[in-house]
């Protein structure tokens, strides 16, 4: 019995590696590109033509001159509604190949995507090294529901790489209906059930660590709660 609730729970540790070390693959990535535009980037001086405020921010509207040509950049996340005025000066940097690819030049531009996939990838990889030993019920819970997450997003990326221009566009010479019924009954094939899948396949191969007696427990629903009761000790958690 022990010998199969250690293959069970570092069974566990390599569903939270993998996602894990793409993540990290993905971070290193996107840290690399990051830190070239910081290194290798020229600069201009722009200004803000407009505020474009929407429901979460505005996405100001940045004109820039490069060798006498003019271009436009948006910031790649919503700012406060007073963070940009119209008239504005700000910094803008470009690659000196391509100008047209110009960004504000800001920390805030440049490096939450790296820093955020960096940390997602470092927690998930002490989440992996401690579910090796068996996680107790409320890891294992944030745990499912991380999955759960990780696999819809990777349905998302199959179906966008499947239907969406630049991709394989499946549906390119369809009708407008066989495209329309397609792609819907494809999304939510794809992204709820990678969802569930994922959570799927951990609640149900992967039992959680008893705080008591340091058994496996594997949960199930009663109504609309996740109960997580150990058969050997008898305690609920």
């Amino acid at each position: 019995m022990q010998a199969e609730l250690r293959q069970a729970w570092r069974r566990g540790a390599v569903a939270l590696a993998i996602p894990a070390l793409g993540l990290l693959a993905l971070a290193l990535l996107a840290s690399y590109g990051a830190a070239a535009r910081a290194l290798y980037d020229e600069r201009a001086a722009g200004t803000v033509t407009e505020v474009n405020l929407t429901k979460v921010g505005s996405r100001p509207t940045i004109e820039y001159a490069v060798a006498g040509q003019i271009y436009q950049a948006h910031t790649a996340w919503p700012y406060r509604p007073t963070t940009f005025a119209i008239g504005q000066p700000v910094t803008v940097r470009y690659p000196p190949a391509r100008p047209s690819l110009g960004m504000l030049d800001s920390f805030a531009e440049l490096w939450p995507l790296p820093l955020t996939l960096l940390a997602i990838s470092l927690l998930l990889l002490v989440l992996a090294w401690k579910a090796r030993c068996g996680l107790r019920p409320l890891l294992h819970v944030a745990c499912g529901f991380g999955l759960c997450i990780l696999g819809a997003v990777l349905g998302l990326t199959l179906f966008s790489v499947l239907c969406i221009p630049g991709g394989f566009e499946i549906f390119a010479g369809k009708s407008s209906l066989v495209s329309i019924l397609g792609g819907m009954l494809l999304f939510y094939l794809l992204v709820p059930v990678g969802g569930l899948a994922a959570a799927g396949y951990w609640h149900w191969r992967v039992p959680a660590r008893c705080r008591r007696c340091t058994g496996g427990i594997y949960s199930k629903y009663i109504g609309r709660r996740m109960d997580y009761s150990c058969p050997f000790c008898g305690s609920e958690h």
